[in-house]
């Protein structure tokens, strides 16, 4: 329930405190003292959206400030889906700069906008007397039926069930689509997968194959250099070897006279293991070099194969010539593959199929069965209200396949007169018919306890007399099973609450600004007094405020 409410600087209000009751409150005061700023206030910190107009003073942040008493059982999946601390008294809060940014916070944490409307749509229902249009709406009318019928969990069942319908019925949609578009692919891409397996392509191939085009396409002159090479470092008359055999001699023999000369030949020595051995491998790859223009042009014929492939493929290599292949099989086995997913798709979505007629049929008695005690109940309020000949039904009717809330469409039907049939509520009724019709569903969805607090802003207009006082114990009834706050100007009314808030204006040299004040027991009865004298408070009105108020 609504325990206080802070407001400062907004619209008339400077500043202004207010602290709730549990039962009946009723708010009352003179036209534009500013009932209607109470609620906007309280609207902005339920999550509606606001600007700089707001602000009462320009330069100074608007905040708004609501406090409630909560059960944790009933706000735990709220609070611990947005990560957020539970209190038992969680405070919103909302503030709006005086360069229009607006911040929100749910116990000093902050949250966005649709946080805030979301947990405020659990805590306070707010109806004036333009929202009895709703009841001409088929989903609200299909919501108070399952208000009725407590179809909350069944629903919570079917509407996860739905959304993995939807889902799947998109996913089934998307696979046969593209499985329709790679069909016409497929012969073009078997065609190409072939031609690049068929190929053998290796990546280290480009590398191997330029090495011995080079080596064929330069053989002569290989061979020339490795001819002279050897001759130079072993077969001709002054080669190499036999030259460094002759130094190690000399330096040999001055050895024992000159130990500088042994540590140069022991040198010579070591090098000329090398020198062989550089020789012997060089003759070796001499009598290995041969021109073979056949072997040549194989190569070149190799090459020139893979590099039309890579243009072909717009490649820049063929590491990712080997890349296009491996993503050409994948697509060939994504068409092999889908028939399969199409399969089982088609298999999860008639299960879901399954599952979603079973829960809409299970919704669809449960509803059916609240009709009858819905349809008799409101009859009985309308009754009271002023409407001895008022008829009601509410039809269901079966739609044709699956909507978010099941397989049902509800229909609300309404006559006010004698000797006229029930027709759809949108052609027949008036506006103040429409008011007593959703006073009647309030009356009875608050015994439901789906919402902890109903605000009435002047839901009462039309109405008078005896009417006004039946709505008034409608009113008194309803505050039993839930806080309702009416902002009334109908003393019938305002006698049954059991806090009185009265609203007022207050101008001064620079402006004019709301105030509100919480009514003692005479002063309840002045108020009751005016409101029932036109604004003159007379002996007899006061008398008949205290017969009201007892």
């Amino acid at each position: 329930m609504l325990k206080r409410l802070h407001i400062s600087n907004y619209a008339l209000i400077e500043q202004l405190d207010i602290e709730f009751q549990s039962g009946f409150t009723a708010i009352t005061g003179e036209t534009g003292a500013g009932k209607s700023i109470l609620l906007g206030a309280l609207g902005l910190v339920l999550g509606n959206r606001a600007d700089t107009t707001v602000l009462h003073k320009k330069d100074s942040k608007c905040m708004v400030e609501a406090s409630f008493a909560i059960d944790e059982h009933e706000f735990e999946s709220f609070f611990s889906e947005h990560d957020l601390d539970f209190d038992p008294e969680t405070i919103l809060r909302r503030e709006i700069s005086p360069q229009g940014k607006s911040r929100a916070f749910i116990n000093d944490s902050p949250v966005n906008l649709m946080q805030l409307k979301e947990i405020g749509s659990m805590l306070v229902d707010i109806h004036s007397q333009h929202d009895a249009l709703h009841l001409t709406d088929s989903s609200f009318q299909l919501s108070v039926i399952d208000s009725m019928a407590d179809t909350s969990e069944l629903l919570t069942e079917y509407k996860s069930l739905f959304n993995q319908y939807k889902q799947c019925q998109i996913d089934l949609e998307r696979v046969r689509q593209e499985a329709e578009n790679a069909l016409k692919l497929e012969e073009m891409l078997s065609f190409q997968y072939h031609e690049l397996e068929k190929a053998q392509l290796d990546p280290e191939e480009p590398d191997e194959l330029q090495r011995k085009i080079n080596e064929l396409t330069h053989a002569e002159d290989i061979k020339t250099a490795l001819f002279q090479t050897v001759s130079q470092l072993n077969q001709a008359e002054e080669n190499v070897v036999q030259k460094v055999r002759d130094s190690m001699t000399v330096l040999y023999k001055i050895g024992n006279v000159y130990p500088t000369a042994l540590t140069l030949a022991q040198r010579l020595d070591e090098h000329l293991v090398d020198i062989k051995d550089i020789a012997e491998e060089a003759e070796k790859a001499l009598h290995q070099i041969h021109y073979e223009p056949d072997e040549l042009e194989s190569y070149n014929s190799r090459m020139l194969q893979l590099q039309t492939l890579i243009q072909k493929y717009r490649c820049r290599d063929i590491k990712e010539l080997i890349a296009k292949r491996e993503d050409i099989n994948r697509q060939l086995s994504r068409i092999e593959k889908s028939e399969e997913e199409i399969n089982a798709l088609s298999k999860q979505l008639n299960s879901l199929e399954n599952q979603l007629t079973s829960k809409a049929t299970q919704l669809s008695r449960l509803r059916s069965e609240s009709l009858s005690y819905t349809e008799t109940n409101i009859v009985q309020m309308l009754h009271q209200l002023g409407m001895p000949n008022a008829r009601f039904q509410a039809l269901l009717h079966q739609s044709e396949g699956f909507g978010p809330n099941g397989t049902d469409r509800l229909e609300f039907l309404f006559s006010a007169n004698k000797g006229t049939y029930p027709v759809e509520i949108s052609k027949v009724a008036s506006g103040g018919e429409l008011s007593r019709l959703m006073l009647s569903f309030k009356s009875l969805l608050s015994k439901q306890k789906m919402i902890a607090t109903i605000i009435f802003d002047e839901i009462d207009t039309g109405v008078s007399g005896e009417v006004a006082a039946k709505v008034g114990r409608i009113m008194s009834e309803m505050s039993s099973h839930v806080q309702l706050i009416a902002i009334t100007h109908l003393p019938q009314i305002a006698g049954k609450a059991q806090q009185h808030l009265f609203v007022f204006k207050r101008e001064d040299t620079s402006r004019t600004r709301t105030h509100l004040t919480h009514l003692n027991a005479d002063q309840r009865i002045d108020e009751i007094a005016r409101m029932l004298s036109d604004d003159k408070i007379t002996k007899a009105s006061r008398m008949a405020a205290k017969e009201l108020i007892s």
